[in-house]
């Protein structure tokens, strides 16, 4: 299944330009398909930077509970005796 082209226009640095050709060049194929192949790349690598700042802060959020004690305590307090040589 073949998808759907468009022509389009865009303005390329000429060092990007010279990259692409010699990449397309070693790789037997047309700069076209390496610079579809290139963008989808790079879309989904956006994508996935985009889905990790999201989340990033939601991964503290999934350890929550999962530790128990038989009571209550100051986090704070234990940090601090940590640091100070009392535990």
């Amino acid at each position: 299944m073949e998808t759907q082209k468009i022509k389009t226009t865009v303005n390329i640095e000429i060092g990007i330009l010279n990259e692409l050709k010699a990449i397309s060049n070693r790789k037997k194929t047309t700069q076209t398909e390496m610079i579809n192949k290139l963008l989808k790349k790079g879309l989904l690598l956006e994508k996935q930077a985009e889905k990790q700042k999201e989340t990033k802060g939601n991964n503290f959020l999934k350890l929550a509970g999962i530790v128990t004690a038989p009571k209550p305590f100051s986090a704070t307090d234990e940090v601090r005796k940590l640091r100070n040589g009392e535990l």
